[in-house]
Order: C-alpha cells, then structure tokens, then sequence
C-alpha cells in the first residue's frame, strides 16, 4: 500500500525534478489542522514513518496563526525522521485538513510553503517543492 502512494506522489512530481525523480527521494505527506501536525514519510522501499506534534499555533480562523511557533513545530516534526543518505533532497505535499471560516487564502498558502522550506532548512532536511492542498484539493504545487 505504501508502495502504491508513494509511486502516486512521485508522479505528481513537477516535470521540472526530472532528474531527481530517478534517485527516488522521500516524501513527505503532512497534515494540518488544528494545532495539530501529522506527518509521514513515505520512502522508495515502500517503508514509511509517521510521526505528530502538537503546538499552539493556529486559531479557528487561520491555519498558521503564529508563524514562528508553527515553523518551530515542523522542524520539530522534522527532526524526528532520519536523515537521508547522500543529502538526497525530499518532496513535501502539505494538507490542511482545517476547515476556515474564510478557505485557505494566499496568504496562508504563502506562509505554509515558506513554514516548510524554513523548517526543513532548520532541521537540515532538504525539501525541495511543497504542493499544499486544502481538505484534498490542490491549490499551489
């Protein structure tokens, strides 16, 4: 089974990552909702990690209410998987399982994209594209 999503994410993989496609990197499917992140990394093996965190970070109005306490969580989140061999950079596909009273702006699409790329920066995890999704749909990839 996890053989089977993570062959489905690597082939919505921008075309730009061609090349890094065929290393096979892992990737990182995280969920957020209400001060609550969840994540899973799924690896070409077929073999996947799931880790979550809580944190004080959003409100029932904005998924990311306080940016510096949410990228504090996520590389907390990001820590805890091991590192990959070789420096081999990742993927990251970001759903926000939150329902908003407003939807997910651009704004907070915005901030969720550089919340990942700060934290993986942080927590020395290569990630690089994130596809961020609200409850399913793909909004920004």
């Amino acid at each position: 089974m996890s053989l089977s999503i993570y062959q489905r994410h690597l082939d919505s993989i921008p075309k730009q990552y061609r090349l890094l496609k065929l290393f096979r990197p892992p990737i990182y499917v995280i969920e957020l909702s209400n001060n609550q992140l969840i994540a899973v990394c799924y690896y070409k093996d077929g073999s996947s990690k799931r880790y979550e965190v809580h944190a004080d970070f959003s409100n029932r109005r904005m998924v990311i209410a306080d940016f510096f306490k949410a990228l504090q969580a996520l590389t907390d989140l990001l820590l805890k998987f091991p590192k990959h061999p070789f420096g081999i950079n990742g993927f990251a596909v970001v759903n926000v399982t939150e329902e908003l009273a407003d939807g997910l702006t651009s704004i907070e699409i915005k901030a969720v994209r550089e919340a990942i790329w700060a934290a993986s920066r942080q927590a020395k995890r290569s990630v690089i594209s994130t596809a961020v999704s609200y409850q399913g749909q793909v909004v920004s990839q």
